[in-house]
């Protein structure tokens, strides 16, 4: 764990109708953690970060960012925040300067560092010479990379990603990567998730699994890498996330095929 907590997550459940997306996930992240969040498609991964965004209201249970609680205190935790949710949510009739200029106002930034906290998100994601270009005008990728440094902007404590790598040229995915491993050893907090376990096992520090709304694993980067050196029948995240997710029939085949982790 971390120095501080940064994220805590008790006894949270969601249910839509009769269908229970966030059965009970208790979850602590503090200060210099990289955390990925793992599952299948409808595990509840996306729903969970919604909740943790104040998107969603939870039935039960307490998300606090920085100690604020998310539904008591709704202002003062998402100032703690930095989220991109898998469906973009920014203002495409802005710029993207114009966008960062205002997310980084918001985020209280003083006056004084605004140009620049503006310029180095735009030098990061590679987006200068489309700095006045309209974001309705981005493609989807550039998109995607103007939400991403909105949620860098103004360095939150907590940074959520819900499956942001997606359609980013490598480049942007190696860049990107950097500095969010430089954020967390500057004692930021990083929860991310994405189908992509190759990019996950080299980026984050801790790999949690949730599996029908639960989490079934939380292990650290260490204890992975050593489990994976001493089981003779997984050799890879991939492989690891197959047994704890009940799908140990395919772990077999996975090894036979040297199946690599994306897309999992």
């Amino acid at each position: 764990m971390g120095e501080k907590n940064v994220l805590e997550l008790r006894d949270v459940r969601k249910s839509f109708g009769k269908l229970c997306a966030v059965d009970g996930v208790s979850l602590t992240i503090g200060s210099g953690e990289l955390v990925a969040f793992m599952g299948q498609n409808g595990a509840g991964k996306s729903t969970t970060m919604r909740a943790i965004a104040g998107l969603s209201r939870i039935d039960s249970g307490e998300i606090r960012i920085s100690g604020r609680d998310v539904h008591d205190d709704p202002v003062g935790a998402r100032a703690c925040l930095g989220y991109v949710p898998q469906e973009l949510m920014v203002y495409r009739f802005l710029s993207g300067e114009e966008y960062l200029t205002l997310v980084a106002r918001i985020r209280g930034v003083s006056e004084d560092k605004v140009t620049e906290c503006v310029e180095k998100m735009l030098t990061l994601c590679d987006l200068t010479t489309a700095r006045r270009r309209m974001i309705r005008d981005y493609s989807g990728g550039m998109a995607r990379k103007i939400a991403m440094a909105g949620a860098l902007i103004g360095r939150p404590e907590l940074i959520v990603l819900d499956e942001s790598f997606v359609g980013l040229d490598p480049e942007s995915t190696f860049k990107l990567s950097r500095y969010l491993k430089q954020y967390a050893a500057d004692r930021g907090a990083v929860l991310i998730s994405s189908h992509i376990l190759d990019m996950l096992h080299e980026l984050c520090t801790r790999f949690v699994i949730l599996h029908h709304g639960k989490i079934v694993s939380d292990i650290s980067r260490t204890a992975l890498d050593d489990l994976l050196t001493q089981d003779s029948e997984i050799h890879d995240i991939t492989g690891y996330y197959l047994k704890q997710t009940g799908q140990s029939d395919l772990i077999g085949d996975l090894n036979r095929n040297n199946i690599k982790s994306e897309g999992v």
